[in-house]
């Protein structure tokens, strides 16, 4: 058969499948919107655009394609009364929405078809592509969607992991006891205490009852065990 009146056929079947989603815009240049089925409110399409060579279908047919998403406020979900727990709810709930494709992901799926399209040669093909166009878009999606979900429960991990540390204390041990305790010493100044208390015992020959009810008995280990009850174990 003629490839011209092959694809007159071709295209006059898919504006029977296609009454709403194809626009013609020439004999052999046309557009095909696929709208796919995701689990987002948002509305994701597909165009699809077909062009015929002069010998097609015994060569594959030139294919673009472009994202259509419906623009949507994400914002308008969150009241400014909203704390940040109540926020980060509602975007678990609404990750399916924040899911769009890139460049990176057109570049595929138009490798994909055209892959198909070479295994297609020889006969009428476009319906065919637009079904696996539609199936693979739609894996895609989801397998996008997959991931934002992975990278969200990982940063809520890691959040919730930082709110516990600020409920829990420094671990005293020996070495860090001792380094607080000479550090305390000098910011107290508990050797020139000392050393005043010795000289007034001593020196000033004080009685053991003047040593007592003047307090000059104790020694720095009692301010030490005040300060040590306001550790944190």
């Amino acid at each position: 058969m003629d490839p011209v009146e092959e694809q007159a056929q071709e295209l006059e079947v898919l504006e029977s499948i296609y009454p709403d989603e194809l626009e013609r815009i020439s004999d052999s240049h046309f557009t095909i919107t696929v709208d796919l089925d995701t689990p987002s409110d948002r509305k994701h399409s597909l165009q699809l655009t077909v062009r015929y060579p002069e010998t097609y279908p015994e060569v594959i047919p030139e294919l673009d394609i472009d994202a259509i998403t419906e623009e949507v406020d994400l914002e308008a979900d969150y009241d400014s009364e909203d704390d940040e727990q109540t926020i980060a709810s509602k975007r678990a709930i609404n990750l399916a929405e924040t899911v769009e494709f890139s460049k990176e992901d057109l570049h595929l799926l138009t490798s994909k078809l055209i892959e198909e399209a070479n295994m297609q040669i020889g006969i009428p093909m476009i319906f065919a592509l637009v079904t696996q166009l539609k199936d693979e878009a739609e894996a895609l999606f989801t397998q996008n969607l997959n991931l934002k979900q992975s990278q969200y429960n990982k940063q809520r991990e890691e959040q919730d992991m930082l709110e516990q540390k600020k409920f829990q204390g420094t671990p005293v041990t020996k070495e860090s006891f001792n380094k607080w305790r000479s550090e305390f010493r000098k910011e107290m100044k508990i050797e020139e205490k000392t050393a005043e208390r010795f000289k007034l015992m001593h020196n000033g020959k004080l009685s053991g009852k003047e040593i007592f009810e003047q307090g000059l008995a104790g020694d720095e280990e009692d301010d030490l065990s005040e300060n040590v009850k306001s550790m944190t174990v």
